[in-house]
């Protein structure tokens, strides 16, 4: 696409988005508002939510110490290496 496209174009088009935002966040918006409106039509007495209620967070995990990490870490590796070698037939890795 880039290839027949012109500078101007490509510049019209970076102006577009930036008066019409079409990206993940804007779209994850566009959702939350649908959400909210449903909820809200059939909140019946209950307090209306607002956007903010229904937009999804990312990265708001709590963090869990250094160790817990690790040991997670070390046993999605050891699956994940477990499945590779039943999937080529070999013998379980770890269990010797």
């Amino acid at each position: 696409m880039l290839r027949g496209m012109s500078f101007r174009q490509f510049m019209e088009w970076r102006a577009y988005a930036d008066m019409e935002p079409f990206d993940e966040v804007r779209a994850d918006q566009r959702t939350a508002d649908i959400v909210r409106t449903l909820i809200n039509l059939n909140r019946g007495k209950r307090k209306a939510i607002s956007l903010e209620d229904c937009v999804l967070k990312f990265g708001t995990k709590p963090q869990l110490p250094a160790e817990v990490l690790r040991a997670q870490a070390v046993a999605e590796v050891e699956g994940t290496m477990e499945f590779l070698m039943m999937f080529q037939g070999n013998a379980a890795v770890g269990k010797g």
